[in-house]
């Protein structure tokens, strides 16, 4: 059977041009504001005009441009070489789209799609929006491969030891115990979370998994705290916020591990490294270390093959995701 793996993720801007590309389709995503179709397209109108002139000075910091795309693609012919499996990027929000990716799978005759989540925890605003993006995209062209998504891996043990491995290297020969750990994790509006949303729970349960690894090896820190970051607008989101973390602190030197990425974008290069660090600095923080994520690391090549390798035996056509969705009332 011919098959081919797809890496989802949300998707990287490449260039400012694509800025209000990626606002547009980001805020006009049901699984974003989930609201009625008008008002969300209303809404979204407002949130663009708001944000995009801040959004195009902030990546104009990080060089024009988030690495995420270009990490997923260096990513992708790595796992292609390990797996001797065609790999494709397809991003939600920017390009290479579903639509673009989609026809030429069809075209090239793969019968099997592997189709591996950037996303080490399932929400409905990353995990399922990008697997129905995918699907619809499908269907669209009359193509029915045979379908398996690996959906998440917080507590995957071989994920948890690469976690691991991240901060061991951030520390070098820095002793725990003189920072505060602070694993960061994206935000979420409660009222996603209210509604039956995995991600907090799968967040909370890799965040004592991961402690739980560091203790083993003997790494303790002098405070843990798990935080929440990249807040938007008024409403009730996951608490703590980063923010309100940094400017109380109880201990002037930090290490940063956020915990919700595998590629580095602009919110681990930008938020969390310029942005939350001038914070810290002004604050009078003595260090202020954010850890890198997996990227495309040697260890999490091997770990997305060994993944690939185990779950393409078990393809189903329809994934076990959409039972989710279901339960989840999205």
């Amino acid at each position: 059977m011919k098959s081919a793996i797809v890496l989802l993720n949300m998707g990287g801007i490449s260039n400012l041009d694509e800025v209000e590309i990626f606002l547009k389709n980001m805020f006009n995503d049901k699984y974003i504001l989930q609201t009625n179709f008008l008002l969300r397209k209303f809404l979204a109108n407002i949130i663009v005009k708001k944000r995009l002139n801040e959004a195009k000075e902030n990546l104009k910091q990080i060089g024009g441009k988030s690495p995420l795309l270009e990490v997923s693609q260096s990513l992708a012919k790595k796992v292609q070489e390990a797996t001797k499996l065609d790999t494709y990027c397809i991003m939600r929000y920017t390009p290479p789209f579903a639509k673009d990716i989609v026809p030429l799978l069809k075209e090239k005759g793969y019968e099997q799609i592997i189709a591996f989540s950037m996303y080490p925890h399932y929400s409905s605003t990353t995990t399922l929006s990008s697997i129905e993006d995918f699907n619809n995209a499908c269907k669209k062209i009359n193509y029915h491969p045979k379908i398996c998504f690996i959906d998440r891996y917080f507590d995957d043990k071989e994920y948890i030891a690469i976690q691991k491995e991240l901060i061991k290297k951030a520390l070098e020969k820095k002793n725990p115990k003189e920072f505060s750990f602070i694993v960061s994790a994206h935000s979420l509006p409660l009222s996603i979370i209210q509604k039956g949303d995995p991600y907090q729970k799968e967040i909370e349960t890799n965040y004592s998994l991961l402690l739980e690894a560091l203790e083993k090896e003997g790494i303790s820190f002098k405070e843990k705290i798990l935080a929440y970051q990249s807040k938007v607008g008024n409403g009730k989101w996951l608490e703590p916020n980063l923010i309100d973390i940094l400017h109380t602190p109880n201990n002037l030197k930090a290490l940063i591990f956020p915990i919700s990425f595998t590629i580095d974008n602009s919110e681990t290069i930008f938020e969390l490294a310029i942005e939350h660090k001038e914070i810290a600095q002004k604050m009078g923080y003595k260090e202020f270390i954010v850890t890198k994520v997996p990227n495309d690391s040697k260890n999490f090549i091997q770990f997305i093959a060994q993944k690939i390798e185990k779950e393409k035996r078990s393809v189903t056509k329809l994934n076990k995701n959409y039972t989710i969705s279901k339960k989840l009332k999205f």
